[in-house]
């Protein structure tokens, strides 16, 4: 097997990522494993790299990140449904959600675990031409995201800082929005709608679990859906927004839609952002499906996956 580790120098800080290089080769060395190191440049440089390395060669690779949820969706973009190529992940970005669907996630910073650790088959979710491998958030979330994006690029913002200021700035622009929610079985929501998440993971926003009953290997989307409300509500909705506590509360209730589908479709009257792992993205349709075991992910060794909400 060929292990490439693809580091993002604009998720964390450079000195870490120095340092993690020499760990990786000697990690490496004493394995006497066939390894690459190399180093984004440019947006998507990550997905092109991969789709290079797997042309080249078709012997059995694993592809590790170190980055955010961004870079990962970067290199599985590069590869997806490939039986032959792994994925794993180094958490060095901002808000590392996808690996709190994991138990340990300390040991996804650990080399070598990584190494020694075994692939699971995952699903993915195909988001028209893209896969998303953690959450797809359009309205407030996606507009949280964009803000956050932008007050990371500002010196002395911490990334925990931006995710704050990003929810500040966006609680007071344009608070809902028209869309129309799609299901197979003729189900169609119809209407001006705070937010709506998909979900193959739990998690979003840097600890935010906006679907607390998704699980990464049940051939399941969950869309989550919060009908238009005030701003005074939502003050008073998001603590068990956060906290994934909303599917029992019963204030939350009156606001909430859910379905847990394979495939359904969203329609837009004017092209709307939408925020793919981190990622912002735009469109006037979308068609989601889920690819059910369509990645094979890396699980360090003494970590698994979460299976109940």
């Amino acid at each position: 097997m060929i292990y490439h580790f693809i580091l993002n120098p604009k998720s964390g800080r450079p000195k870490r990522h120095q340092n993690l290089e020499e760990v990786i080769k000697n990690a490496c060395a004493k394995r006497r494993l066939s390894y690459h190191i190399y180093y984004t440049v440019d947006p998507n440089d990550a997905t092109e790299y991969v789709a290079s390395m797997v042309r080249i060669s078709e012997e059995k690779q694993r592809f590790i990140c170190v980055g955010g949820d961004g870079t990962l969706n970067e290199i599985v973009n590069g590869a997806p449904c490939n039986p032959n190529v792994e994925f794993g992940t180094i958490p060095y970005g901002s808000g590392n959600d996808f690996v709190k669907n994991f138990t340990n996630t300390n040991l996804f910073s650990d080399i070598e675990k990584q190494i020694d650790g075994e692939s699971i088959p995952i699903d993915i979710i195909k988001c028209n031409d893209i896969y998303c491998v953690n959450m797809i958030n359009i309205g407030l979330d996606c507009m949280v995201a964009k803000y956050a994006n932008d007050f990371k690029k500002k010196k002395l913002v911490t990334p925990k800082l931006s995710y704050k200021l990003g929810v500040i700035k966006a609680f007071f622009k344009k608070f809902n929005t028209k869309m129309r929610v799609i299901f197979d079985d003729g189900t169609i929501w119809d209407e001006s709608l705070t937010l709506t998440c998909i979900g193959n993971g739990k998690f979003c926003g840097g600890g935010y679990k906006s679907c607390p009953t998704a699980v990464l290997n049940d051939g399941i989307m969950d869309v989550t859906s919060i009908k238009e409300i005030s701003r005074l509500n939502f003050l008073k909705f998001i603590t068990p927004y956060k906290k994934g506590t909303y599917i029992n509360n019963k204030m939350a209730k009156k606001y909430i839609l859910t379905k847990r589908v394979n495939h359904f479709k969203m329609e837009f009257d004017n092209p709307l952002p939408y925020c793919i792992d981190g990622e912002i993205k735009g469109a006037l349709n979308i068609d989601f499906s889920i690819v059910k075991e369509g990645l094979h992910f890396v699980v360090p060794k003494g970590s698994k996956l979460i299976t109940n909400s």
